[in-house]
């Protein structure tokens, strides 16, 4: 059965080591500008500094990806622990279904070694995901907080160009500071794994 539904499960990094609340304003900022934009369609925070987030199943590790470029564009300490569960929503218990539950096991089992999960009811699928999502979770780990800024800025733009008016820089600086980022393969890397889920 095809994926109804994606649920991103987080956590603030170090939340408790920065200015805890401009951090967590922050993350409200960015989870209520997303479903604003109808890319998520329910959000909570809790507990402070953990939240989950519900949108369509293709687009779940490719907003995993943006709120972790967004924290570090905002400020280079911040980052987040994120996992994403693909699966089922049961339509009589809100919060409920293997979406939850996946998203929720991926968290659990998520080693301290990489800050990104993905797990689906496939799990053929989870095994090559989970041996692939750390080349995706060490080239976001690395972001400066320049190069964030500018890959948080083309993800959802139409081109270089857009981008560079948008920052008012250079289309030469923009280019170069996505190429240092490697956005072009994280984007090729979250359409590939899209792909084996």
């Amino acid at each position: 059965m095809k994926a109804q539904l994606s649920v991103i499960t987080g956590d603030l990094v170090n939340s408790r080591h920065v200015d805890t609340a401009h951090y967590i304003a922050q993350l409200r900022h960015l989870l209520n500008k997303l479903q604003q934009e109808n890319w998520l369609q329910h959000f909570d925070i809790f507990r402070g500094d953990a939240f989950q987030a519900e949108c369509k199943p293709e687009h779940g590790l490719l907003l995993a990806v943006y709120l972790r470029v967004s924290l570090k564009a905002g400020n280079a300490e911040w980052d987040a622990r994120i996992a994403v569960g693909l699966g089922s929503r049961n339509a009589r218990r809100a919060g409920y279904g293997s979406a939850f539950l996946n998203s929720g096991n991926a968290m659990d089992q998520m080693t301290k070694s990489c800050k990104l999960a993905l797990k689906i009811d496939n799990q053929r699928a989870n095994a090559i995901v989970s041996d692939l999502l750390p080349m995706l979770d060490h080239t976001l780990s690395r972001l400066s907080q320049a190069e964030a800024h500018v890959m948080q800025a083309r993800m959802f733009a139409d081109s270089n160009a857009q981008v560079a008016k948008k920052l008012q820089k250079a289309a030469s600086t923009v280019s170069a500071t996505l190429k240092r980022a490697a956005y072009e393969e994280t984007i090729r890397f979250v359409e590939a794994i899209n792909r084996i889920i």
